[in-house]
């Protein structure tokens, strides 16, 4: 098939490319890279001009592209708010949606449904951290019935909305269109596996500085600098982040322990790639979260958005360094396992053909 993928978060698309083209399919992605992470991209819609003369060109170079982006199998959107900046916006999703056969919609990132249906549904969610955080404000602009109507616009037009986990299919539970959900895929053997090997008795735990409030940051520093006090001798604590994708990697190379978001009840790609690489995991994994998978358990300890579980977990760690280097093995297992990216594009294959 010929396959058309549009948008980028943390190189979700990238891994499932990878996946797709092992399987014999011609791939296309086409988006923005994702800000300072530079994943790389087919088709780059930034451009390195004056800000002023960039808006102008990135519009010239999307209307450009709704012409010549035709006659893909399959298009996927990773999100209704790719091209958010742009008056006509609705212009290009018509287009590309018409121009092409099938047409699905992820539910990944922040969107509208989230937005909506996220504080009701779920017990813990960072959208008022994020808010508090992150944009300064009191409230967003995915909360506007606005934004909710353009995002079902798009819904009510493709062929199917995909959730890559729990939080956006409860999300999207009450939607006609809402498909099954599809673990997120990592192109395993991309990611270099690494015995994990505690040195000199000291455990090494990271946490990846991304968006501060959404992430749950402020609950992590508040765990480090308690447990800095109380273990100065038996824990490095490392939090630091926005970073382009391969040097993220290689920074997390020498960690033990990586601790994930707070407020998630299911792995993001950033906790995802740390299993890849062997090391144990603090993040979501609540039951609803695997159930939502079709996993029966995971290898990630599950943590909630305060101080206390994560101190918690990592005092229990510390009593367990003689098994960090087995639990680094089962992470690599379980990536190998169920977020294979070839078994991923597998199941993303049978999703799109089911779709009538």
């Amino acid at each position: 098939m010929k396959i058309l993928l549009v948008g980028e978060y943390s190189g979700l698309h990238l891994n499932l490319k990878a996946g797709l083209e092992k399987l014999g399919h011609q791939v296309t992605t086409v988006g923005f890279r994702d800000g300072y992470k530079q994943i790389p991209i087919d088709i780059d819609l930034n451009t390195s001009q004056p800000f002023y003369i960039h808006v102008i060109t990135r519009k010239f170079k999307l209307l450009k592209l709704t012409r010549t982006l035709k006659n893909f199998d399959i298009v996927q959107f990773i999100n209704p708010f790719i091209f958010n900046y742009f008056p006509f916006r609705k212009f290009i999703f018509k287009k590309l949606i018409k121009n092409n056969k099938k047409s699905f919609l992820l539910a990944a990132g922040s969107d509208a449904y989230f937005w909506k249906y996220g504080r009701t549904y779920l017990k813990y969610s960072p959208h008022e951290e994020f808010l508090k955080f992150d944009m300064k404000k009191t409230t967003f602009y995915m909360e506007s019935e606005k934004s909710f109507r353009f995002n079902d616009f798009i819904a009510k037009r493709v062929k199917g909305v995909i959730p890559i986990m729990f939080e956006y299919e409860v999300c999207y539970k009450d939607n006609p269109k809402l498909l099954s959900t599809i673990p997120i895929p990592i192109n395993v053997h991309e990611i270099k596996y690494k015995d994990n090997i505690v040195v000199d008795n000291k455990l090494v735990v990271f946490h990846g500085l991304n968006k501060y409030g959404f992430k749950g940051t402020k609950h992590v520093e508040e765990a480090f600098e308690c447990l800095g006090k109380k273990y100065p001798n038996d824990l490095e604590l490392i939090i630091e982040g926005k970073l382009p994708l391969k040097e993220y990697l290689e920074l997390m190379e020498r960690m033990n322990v990586v601790i994930d978001q707070t407020s998630s009840y299911s792995c993001g790609v950033n906790a995802l790639l740390a299993l890849a690489m062997g090391k144990v995991v603090l993040g979501g994994a609540e039951p609803e979260g695997l159930k939502s998978l079709k996993i029966k358990s995971s290898p990630v300890i599950n943590i909630e958005p305060n101080v206390k579980t994560i101190i918690r977990e990592i005092e229990k760690l510390l009593t367990q360094k003689n098994e960090i280097l087995e639990m680094g093995k089962q992470s690599r297992k379980y990536i190998e396992e169920y977020h294979d990216s070839k078994k991923i594009a597998t199941q993303y294959i049978n999703v799109w053909n089911a779709a009538q």
